[in-house]
C-alpha cells in the first residue's frame, strides 16, 4: 500500500522534471539562433507603433498597410516609427524637442494664436470661481513668452460701456478692460482689431480698447479713428529686424442693427476697421516694403464654423504673397483650418479659437503657431496643440489626448499640399518651397 502511494507521488514529479529539462533545452536552442531576441524585438516594434509619428515621405523606412493608407489620406504625409527622428528625417527639430528659446539670439521667434474672447461665458465662469487674471493662460504663458512677437486676434472690445448694437441683429461681445492684465501676463504684444466684433459697443468700445492696449504697451493693427489709422501697421523692431503687421477684415461693409445702425468700415472721417480689399493691402505693402524685414497680414475671413478653405481664399492669399507678404494669419471660422506653404511662406487660413466660450468641442481646440526666422528667412514652422478647458483656461494636451486633433490637422494640411510631421506632440512642417507652385506663378 505504502509503495503504491510512493509511486503515485514520484511519477508525476518525474514527468514534471522531464518537461522542465526539455523546456530549458528548447530555450537554449532558440537563444543560440536568435529566436528569443527576434520575439522580443517584435514586441518592441509593436510597442513603438502605438506611439507612431507621421512625418514627411521620402525615407527608406518601410510602412505597414495601415501606414500606407494614412499616407494616402494625408496627401503624401507618411506614418513611420519615431526612432527615425533620431536619424534626422524630421526637419527643423532638436534632439530634446525644445527650440526657440530667447537665448538663441540669431533667431527671431514669432508665435501666433486665433480668437481671444475673455468676456461673456468666460468672464462668468472666471468670476464664479474667483480666478485671478493669470488663470486663463497659466499653462501656456511660459511657451508664449519664449517668442519675440506674440500675436492674437482680440475678438471683443475691452470696455465698461453699456450701449451696444441690437443683440437681436448679431452676437454682441465685450470684456472688461482689466482683462488686459491676462493678455500682458501671457506675453501678447501685438493684437489684431480688424474683426466683426470690435465695434459691438460702437466707437466708444473701440476707443476704450485702443486706449487700454496703449496704456499697457500692447500694439494693435486693423482699426483706428479713421481709415488711414486703421490701415497703419503695428511695427516691432527686434534686434534690428523690423516686423510689420497689417490687419483687415471681411464684413466691414455690412450695416448692423442698432441705435443708430452702423457699419464697421473706417472712412476718412469715421472710426472703424480696415476692410479686406486687395487694392488697400497692395498699397499698404508697397508703402512699407522698403523698411520691413518681415510683413505679416492678418485677415478676418473665411467660412464660419468650417474646416474648409475656399478657392477664393487660396487665390487671394497667393496674390498677397506674390506682392510681398511673408506670413498670412487668418481667423473668424472658430476652427483651426489647414496650413499651406506657398513659395516658402506660411498661409494659416484660420487659427481657430484660442480661448472662447463656444460649446462645440472642435471650437475649443486649436494650435499655437510657432515660427523661427534667421534674418527674414523662415527656418522653422510648428503647430503646438492647445485646448480650452471649462471655458476658463487654456492647456496644452499631450500624448493620446492630443492625437485626434493632431491627426485631423495633419490631414487638413495634407489636402493643401503641405508636407508635415507629428513629432513630440506637435506638427512640424517641411518649409521648402513647393516647386509646382513656383512653376505655376
Amino acid at each position: 500500500m505504502w509503495r503504491n502511494k510512493q509511486n503515485a507521488i514520484l511519477i508525476p514529479v518525474l514527468i514534471l522534471c522531464v518537461i522542465i529539462l526539455a523546456g530549458i533545452k528548447v530555450y537554449d536552442q532558440l537563444q543560440e539562433k536568435g529566436g528569443i531576441s527576434e520575439v522580443k524585438a517584435g514586441f518592441m516594434d509593436d510597442e513603438r507603433l502605438t506611439k507612431r509619428q507621421i512625418i514627411n515621405p521620402g525615407s527608406s523606412a518601410t510602412s505597414s498597410s495601415q501606414d500606407k493608407k494614412a499616407e494616402s489620406d494625408n496627401q503624401g504625409n507618411a506614418v513611420i516609427e519615431p526612432s527615425l527622428k533620431e536619424k534626422g528625417l524630421s526637419n527643423n527639430l532638436e534632439s530634446n524637442g525644445e527650440k526657440n528659446e530667447k537665448s538663441q539670439d540669431n533667431l527671431l521667434v514669432i508665435k501666433a494664436v486665433g480668437d481671444i474672447m475673455l468676456g461673456r461665458g468666460v468672464e462668468y465662469h472666471l468670476d464664479n470661481q474667483g480666478r485671478d487674471s493669470s488663470y486663463p493662460f497659466q499653462h501656456v504663458a511660459e511657451v508664449l513668452s519664449t517668442a519675440d512677437v506674440v500675436f492674437g486676434n482680440l475678438e471683443c472690445p475691452m470696455t465698461e460701456s453699456s450701449k451696444s448694437l441690437d443683440p437681436s441683429g448679431k452676437y454682441i461681445l465685450k470684456c472688461r478692460p482689466d482683462v488686459v492684465e491676462s493678455l500682458k501676463y501671457a506675453g501678447f504684444n501685438i493684437l489684431n482689431l480688424a474683426n466683426n466684433h470690435i465695434m459691438d459697443y460702437y466707437e466708444k468700445g473701440l476707443f476704450d480698447t485702443m486706449e487700454t492696449l496703449e496704456k499697457r504697451g500692447i500694439l494693435y493693427c486693423g482699426a483706428g479713428k479713421d481709415i488711414r489709422e486703421a490701415r497703419e501697421p503695428a511695427v516691432m523692431n527686434v534686434d534690428g529686424l523690423r516686423v510689420y503687421v497689417l490687419g483687415y477684415t471681411d464684413m466691414a461693409e455690412y450695416f448692423y442693427k442698432g441705435d443708430p445702425m452702423i457699419k464697421y468700415e473706417a472712412e476718412e472721417q469715421k472710426s472703424g476697421v480696415a476692410p479686406r480689399r486687395l487694392e488697400y493691402i497692395k498699397e499698404d505693402i508697397e508703402s512699407i516694403q522698403e523698411n520691413a524685414d518681415i510683413i505679416i497680414v492678418s485677415l478676418h475671413w473665411g467660412v464660419e464654423d468650417s474646416f474648409e478653405v475656399t478657392k477664393e481664399q487660396r487665390e487671394f492669399a497667393y496674390q498677397l504673397i506674390d506682392i510681398g507678404t511673408d506670413i498670412i494669419l487668418g481667423h473668424h471660422p472658430h476652427k483651426f483650418q489647414g496650413v499651406e506653404i506657398y513659395k516658402g511662406k506660411p498661409i494659416v487660413y484660420s487659427m481657430g479659437n484660442f480661448i472662447f466660450d463656444q460649446n462645440d468641442p472642435l471650437k475649443q481646440e486649436s494650435f499655437i503657431l510657432d515660427m523661427s526666422f534667421a534674418g527674414n528667412e523662415l527656418v522653422s514652422l510648428e503647430l503646438l496643440p492647445v485646448r480650452t478647458i471649462d471655458k476658463t483656461h487654456v492647456i496644452m494636451p499631450v500624448g493620446q489626448d492630443a492625437m485626434e486633433m493632431l491627426n485631423r490637422e495633419l490631414e487638413l494640411c495634407g489636402k493643401l499640399g503641405s508636407k508635415c510631421a507629428i513629432i513630440n506632440d506637435k506638427i512640424v512642417f517641411n518649409i521648402k518651397t513647393n516647386p509646382d507652385k513656383e512653376a505655376e506663378s
